[in-house]
């Protein structure tokens, strides 16, 4: 190769370098203020209240020292007709640009909820920041107050602190861990109804503030057991007041209502999302010894042995809906004196499981299509497969024909390992 082809070579390739190089649009990490979380109220005058919640990256990444936790976000309020308008805003104002590509947690109060969250959550799918894994809850009051009193507790990292709580449901059944990319698919889709995360703020501050608390939850009817609440009734005292708990039902893009933690729990139970959870039924005695008012309880772990089987036929018009779920369970506690370990006995607390987890499925169904008018169960999916044209399927009108539907659920408990024991010694009188 001549000198002269070399050097044209040379230049060639250095010409090339110079265009291809990619950064002349890119930003520097320190440039950006990243979102934690976001939130949306209705603010009076028509505008929205957009709440964002800062990371300081200073904080985060000095460790947990003393008094560097509640250093460890921001909280920025605007008030604006669209949420991109209220970031432009807070643009102009602060020293680095808004960024929402770590956001996970996205809050939007219960009055803007019932008023329709459409808008806001095709804002959310369009935008490229936004992850579709961010996770959407409904809180029953204000989400700017919501975010002002998230405080971590036992992680220094705010953005690792939403992330851990939103995925408890796997292993608590007690919310449902709805994201913005679920939500949506459900919200657009003609076969069933989105649900999001239930968020409140706790009102306890003391101990003694349970009393009253208490006092309400014996009034009802039942028994409440644990998860028998929604976000802002949990009779817990804790130093950082946020709570979740249950789940925000909608109907559209509207929330039609809320279901309490064990509520949601049945509702992963139909929808085959059921982790490894605890779950306590009453014994099948009376109460304890010399004292029959203390009742008996048991604790199972439960999961499900397989995905649930459901089938819909349709009779004069009319749904005929089956639902066939198989539950695992091992014995973790017994506060009684029963002995479940072996035979008959055990046999007897399978068939009472069965019995008990079945009526509380059946009750949760009932309260969605009599009282939401939501198949959030997604019941309609085996429906719409038997149609064999998509404005056929449309004619036919699925929510409402749900809410005449006749429910069925077949339910069965097997306890594969009774404890550790060998056997349960009773105690002598």
């Amino acid at each position: 190769m001549s000198q002269g082809l070399k050097t044209v070579l040379v230049i060639c390739l250095s010409v090339t370098m110079l265009f291809t190089s990619g950064c002349f649009d890119a930003s520097e990490p320190d440039d950006m203020a990243y979102v934690v979380a976001l939130g949306l109220d209705r603010e009076t005058g028509g505008n929205l209240m957009i709440t964002l919640l800062l990371a300081v990256p200073i904080a985060v990444g000095v460790g947990p020292e003393s008094g560097e936790i509640e250093n460890s976000t921001n909280i920025i309020t605007v008030a604006a007709p669209t949420i991109l308008g209220g970031i432009n805003v807070i643009d102009s104002m602060i020293s680095k640009r808004v960024n929402f590509s770590h956001a996970k947690l996205v809050v939007i109060s219960k009055e803007l909820a019932e008023q329709g969250v459409e808008k806001f959550i095709n804002t959310f799918i369009r935008f490229r920041e936004f992850r579709p894994d961010t996770y959407l809850g409904i809180t029953e009051g204000s989400a700017e107050e919501f975010l002002k009193l998230s405080k971590p507790v036992l992680e220094y990292n705010p953005s690792k602190h939403f992330e851990l709580i939103m995925e408890s449901f796997a292993y608590t059944g007690f919310s449902n861990g709805s994201t913005i990319e679920e939500f949506y698919s459900k919200m657009e889709s003609t076969c069933g109804e989105p649900v999001a995360v239930l968020l409140d703020i706790s009102p306890i501050q003391e101990v003694r503030d349970l009393t009253e608390l208490l006092k309400d939850f014996s009034n009802r009817n039942d028994e409440v057991l644990e998860g028998d609440y929604t976000a802002g009734e949990m009779p817990v005292v804790y130093e950082n007041k946020i709570r979740q708990m249950g789940s925000a039902v909608f109907r559209g893009d509207k929330m039609a209502g809320v279901l309490t933690g064990r509520e949601t729990l049945y509702y992963l139970m139909v929808s085959g999302k059921l982790g490894d959870v605890y779950y306590t039924l009453p014994d099948l005695n009376e109460g304890s010894g010399n004292m029959p008012e203390i009742k008996d309880y048991i604790t199972l772990r439960l999961s499900q042995a397989r995905k649930p089987e459901i089938s819909v036929t349709i009779k004069e018009n009319i749904p005929e809906v089956r639902i066939k779920i198989l539950l695992e369970g091992d014995i973790v506690a017994i506060t009684g004196r029963n002995d479940y370990s072996t035979g008959d006995a055990l046999k007897m607390l399978e068939e009472h499981a069965s019995e008990y987890i079945k009526e509380k499925v059946v009750s949760f169904m009932e309260k969605t299509r009599d009282e939401f008018k939501s198949d959030i169960c997604f019941i309609g999916k085996h429906v719409k497969k038997t149609f064999l044209f998509w404005e056929d399927w449309l004619k036919f009108n699925w929510p409402e024909k749900y809410e005449k539907a006749r429910l069925n659920v077949d339910l069965e408990v097997k306890i594969r390992r009774p404890g550790i024991m060998v056997k349960q010694i009773p105690e002598m009188d």
